[in-house]
């Protein structure tokens, strides 16, 4: 096995080519684009676009103000701050960034641009990162712009994404081992969080380039959790050592037979498969079975229509018997040959047929990008772009990058080495990007413990019980009380909340010891023959109805010193 990572991290900066910010304008704004696969700088067009063929897709919008990204006016910028984030992650990792940055088109006529192409440049290339006890260096770091969401049904999109700033880091493919593949993403992932990155789901997207001995190199798409990644590369090679041994065939011509098939299904183009029976497998056939049938029926999608049968599975699905033998005949079967068949308007069977042929001619692996599916296997997405999808972009000027100076962030490691925490609380401080934070509250209450509490439980506890964000005002104000001695720290849930509605604060009250001392005088007198009885042991028992009253008004440390210096005097 060879595998190589292809990251793609959204910047957490406004997008790239306008000013608008991710904005939610209300209603969605509705237009139809047709999108064309247009020649190369060579004057060559890419096959995964010729893939897609011509159609109409409807987007909808209500993330951006300006007409940059429904394409009706020219790009402007780019983004100042998105390079210098790019820059960044190069200083990073050791790369070598470019004099001069020049963006390029990558024709893209899926529908996931509104313009049929993505705007894309390389800033750096070269670097390194380091995963467990390796390494795995990097080829190259581009800046590019984000595309559109899938809407609800085909063909349908959201621009909420679209122009989102993306920093794409390619790996050489230097990864040996499934297992490795999952740890070097990780330990990229990490990296990249050291920079001004979004964070939650779909803010990062993974990509593996996997190939065998004797193989192709195949992209694998949509991972959505690092934990199932080695998994699915297990099974990917699986596959691809499973077709490494398939020999291509021959095709005979497409033939129509819609008036053999008795239910209208539109026209029906059928061929013959040379050699290919039970290549093309049943929902029956054994686990590792190769499953011709299905990859070619996502072959044939690509075209327009829902699928294909095949003879593997026929009688079924409405084809009878009878039917089934005589198309064996009208295409001259032998007894170890197959058949495909396939329904729609004419000339979308027509080009199904034609993509179904062009894909048995393939011996082994073919060069493909492919999907990740929820179960761990991998489905044809499109074929595999090449350079021929690429041409200058002209309403962007080039730009000079050497002089423009950056400082490498620090790493989450260094962040995390620098806590005065325990291990585990500077992990969960550092990833949720509280660490600022925390250095910020210790200048008004210098005790570690008490502000990791607050940030990693009374603040999302109150977020999620009331609704309620407190102001960074009244987290100060209560931080400075406490450290004055006027709020106990069990009280700092309590007066956040009052600081943060703006009512008083309720302080301590200065005689509160004495107070304690009383309360904890009677309730051993009440509880005096359990205090004989257990010892010192009453101590837990007694500490709760002590809490419940002073709560928030005493530390909970120094009440059970009072507590054990009473109970003491009693024994």
């Amino acid at each position: 096995m060879k595998a190589g990572l292809e990251i793609h991290q959204q910047l957490d900066c406004r997008k790239l080519f306008c000013t608008c910010d991710s904005l939610d304008l209300g209603n969605d704004s509705v237009f139809v684009r047709k999108l064309h696969a247009t020649s190369s700088e060579m004057g060559t067009i890419d096959v995964a676009a010729k893939a897609e063929g011509v159609r109409e897709f409807t987007y909808f919008n209500k993330s951006c103000n300006c007409l940059v990204y429904t394409d009706e006016e020219p790009p402007r910028g780019p983004n100042r701050e998105a390079i210098e984030i790019a820059l960044q992650f190069a200083e990073l990792v050791g790369a070598s960034v470019i004099e001069e940055m020049h963006f390029m088109r990558k024709v893209v006529v899926d529908g996931s641009n509104t313009s049929g192409f993505q705007r894309t440049a390389l800033v750096a290339t070269g670097g390194k990162i380091e995963y467990g006890n390796e390494t795995i260096e990097i080829e190259q770091i581009c800046l590019e712009e984000d595309s559109c969401r899938h809407g609800e049904n085909k063909d349908e999109y959201l621009l909420d994404r679209l122009g989102i700033p993306l920093l794409e880091i390619t790996t050489k493919p230097q990864l040996k081992e499934p297992k490795q593949v999952q740890m070097a993403a990780k330990a990229l992932g990490r990296l990249l969080r050291a920079c001004r990155v979004k964070r939650g789901l779909g803010t990062i997207r993974q990509d593996v380039n996997v190939s065998i001995d004797g193989g192709e190199r195949v992209e694998l798409k949509g991972f959505q959790d690092l934990s199932t990644m080695a998994k699915v590369v297990e099974n990917e090679i699986r596959r691809q050592q499973n077709l490494k041994d398939l020999s291509g065939t021959k095709a005979s011509e497409p033939m129509e037979v819609t008036k053999h098939i008795s239910k209208d299904r539109g026209t029906a183009i059928a061929c013959k498969l040379t050699g290919w029976k039970e290549k093309l497998g049943t929902k029956k056939s054994p686990e590792g079975h190769i499953r011709m049938g299905r990859e070619l029926s996502d072959y044939a999608k690509k075209a327009g229509v829902q699928g294909l049968m095949h003879s593997d599975e026929l009688p079924a699905y409405g084809i009878s018997s009878k039917e089934t033998k005589k198309l064996h005949q009208l295409l001259e079967c032998k007894d170890n040959d197959a058949f495909v068949l396939i329904f729609g308007e004419k000339n979308i069977a027509e080009d199904a047929i034609r993509r179904v042929i062009e894909r048995i001619k393939v011996n082994g692996v073919p060069k493909e990008v492919r999907r990740v599916t929820p179960n761990g296997l991998t489905r044809f997405l499109r074929p595999m772009p090449g350079a021929s999808r690429m041409y200058p972009e002209t309403d962007i000027p080039p730009m000079i990058l050497t002089n423009i100076k950056v400082k490498a962030p620090k790493t989450l490691d260094q962040r995390e080495s620098e806590m005065p925490l325990n291990d585990e609380e500077s992990k969960q401080i550092v990833s949720r990007n509280l660490d600022e934070k925390f250095q910020n509250f210790m200048k008004y209450y210098e005790e570690p413990k008490t502000i990791s509490r607050l940030l990693l439980h009374t603040l999302p506890n109150l977020k999620s019980k009331n609704g309620k964000i407190i102001k960074e005002d009244a987290i100060t104000k209560v931080l400075e009380l406490v450290k004055e001695g006027k709020i106990a720290k069990e009280g700092i849930e309590d007066a956040l909340i009052q600081a943060n509605s703006g009512k008083d604060i309720k302080i301590k009250n200065e005689n509160i010891e004495e107070d304690v001392v009383k309360f904890i005088d009677k309730l051993i007198d009440e509880k005096i023959d359990f205090i004989k009885l257990r010892g010192m042991e009453a101590i837990g028992p007694l500490m709760g109805p002590v809490m419940s009253e002073f709560r928030g008004e005493m530390d909970g440390a120094k009440i059970n010193a009072l507590l054990i210096r009473k109970i003491k005097e009693k024994m």
